[in-house]
């Protein structure tokens, strides 16, 4: 029998907020589901960090002061299309009208502030099917 092949991580993933507090917490659960994420404070900084550190997923805030997530998934969009570049935007902004919004605008998903982790867990594995992960499921 061939040998197993090795476990791949959760993807490279960025994740943008504009309180550092939010976006260092939320890299930090990430870290927690195996993720290799980096948190980001700066908005007008995503798309030359999207270019230089390659992430797969991208987790926007929506409500971030000069440029907001659903400007930055549209700019995301029109430069890296549809393929390997999954958008999740990460707000309070929960409504049917705000999940709406999100989906116009190129998000892949939406996760409600405050992050449940069993949900954000799903999330990623929704968009990330073909990964086997190196974490146990949290309990």
């Amino acid at each position: 029998m061939p040998p197993a092949p090795a476990p791949t991580r959760c993807p490279k993933s960025l994740v943008v907020d504009d309180l550092p507090d939010a976006a260092e917490t939320f890299a930090a659960l990430l870290n927690v589901l195996g993720c290799d994420a980096t948190a980001l404070t700066d908005p007008f900084a995503v798309v030359d960090t999207v270019e230089r550190i390659k992430p797969s997923a991208v987790f926007l805030d929506l409500n971030m002061p000069g440029i907001n997530g659903w400007d930055l998934a549209r700019t995301l969009r029109r430069k890296y299309g549809w393929d390997g570049l999954r958008i999740i935007a990460v707000t309070a902004l929960d409504a049917e009208e705000h999940r709406s919004a999100t989906r116009e605008a190129g998000f892949d998903a939406h996760v409600a502030k405050p992050v449940d982790l069993h949900l954000l867990e799903s999330t990623v594995h929704m968009l990330f099917p073909e990964m086997r992960w190196t974490t146990k499921p949290v309990d």
